[in-house]
């Protein structure tokens, strides 16, 4: 496990985009593989598809703080979030496959509950497909979920200490 003090977070910038399409290569990495096309079709719409999340994020989220979670100098996740007047909206937490199962998106986890908690806001996210790894990840690493309608609350179980 990562000591808290090793984790790095700063703004995403331009120097990030191959780390971070290699990223959404492997968040979608089941979508990209189910596709009935070659391998060159399939890299090409990937790249597209990335491209065009990018662009919807951005403005549909003009506000948006996009944070690359370094350890060691090293892109190793990313984490967007947007401060609405219902709380802070989780858009996106990943993690690199190759950085795993190391305690990265437990801690950005707990920095946010600790911000959140600062601001006396709530933490919330959109459900969607995905939203049953995400509930398991989120009780996995010590929060509590709860919500419907497209919507899930997240509460830290257990006080943290700032991380």
């Amino acid at each position: 496990m990562i000591p808290p003090h090793e984790l790095h977070y700063r703004p995403i910038t331009a120097i990030d985009g191959p780390a971070l399409f290699r990223l959404f290569r492997q968040v979608h990495a089941a979508e990209i593989a189910a596709l009935a096309i070659d391998v060159t079709a399939r890299e090409a719409l990937a790249s597209m598809q990335y491209v065009d999340e990018r662009i919807r994020t951005d403005a549909e989220f003009p506000d948006a703080v996009d944070l690359a979670i370094e350890h060691d100098e090293t892109l190793c996740g990313r984490m967007i979030t947007v401060l609405r007047e219902s709380g802070i909206q989780l858009l996106e937490l990943s993690v690199l496959v190759e950085h795993r199962d190391q305690g990265i998106g437990a801690l950005a986890m707990r920095r946010l509950a600790h911000i959140a908690e600062t601001h006396g806001c709530p933490i919330w996210l959109r459900a969607d497909a995905g939203a049953s790894d995400c509930r398991r990840f989120l009780e996995r690493v010590g929060f509590t979920v709860t919500g419907r309608d497209g919507r899930l609350l997240v509460a830290p179980a257990r006080h943290f200490a700032a991380a």
